[in-house]
């Protein structure tokens, strides 16, 4: 499992970079051209995790790939990654970028998990209620969760809000349990 330290600190490090150039959507754009490309191009994600191959290989490939496709920041970005034996890490890279990113734009991601489809009208109310209550512009996600017995359960970074039948059905026992009979 990878370290999510690690790449939070490369996310950091060129978050800042970008901040100072005033590129934060260009710069998010492009690392995300940069890990699809990766991803898309048969074979060449393995080629960048094997240790076999040396760094220069590596780094020149990125920049035949990337050169004309990204700013030279972004790509310096990428090749320090590959010195520095990091480019297993890439994904975890950009997701932390991109959540730095909705957060110096006021956004927060979340999701709602759900036993059946929710109607637009209601995910939007409730967007609209966690964004009053956050401060913060809400976007919500929703996941179809079968296993799930009724109402909903809301995720929002490390905080979850459990509002389902099993919770409440739960908590219920506890208080059963804990209540006196005379």
């Amino acid at each position: 499992m990878l370290n999510k330290s690690v790449a939070r600190r490369y996310a950091e490090a060129f978050f800042s970079i970008a901040q100072e150039a005033n590129k934060i959507d260009d710069y998010q754009a492009e690392l995300e051209k940069v890990v699809r490309s990766i991803e898309e191009i048969e074979g060449l994600n393995k080629y960048f995790a094997h240790p076999l191959v040396p760094t220069n290989d590596k780094k020149d490939i990125a920049n035949q790939l990337f050169a004309s496709a990204v700013s030279p920041v972004t790509l310096n970005f990428l090749l320090l990654v590959l010195d520095k034996k990091r480019q297993t890490y890439l994904e975890l890279i950009y997701r932390e970028y991109e959540e730095m990113a909705d957060e110096s734009h006021g956004i927060k991601k979340a999701e709602i998990i759900s036993a059946m489809a929710v109607g637009d009208e209601e995910v939007n109310a409730l967007a609209q209620t966690l964004s009053q209550s956050t401060g913060k512009t809400i976007q919500l996600k929703l996941t179809i969760d079968p296993a799930l017995l009724g109402g909903v359960k809301i995720r929002m970074g490390d905080k979850i809000i459990d509002a389902s039948i099993a919770k409440k059905l739960e908590m219920l026992k506890k208080n059963l349990k804990q209540a006196k009979i005379s």
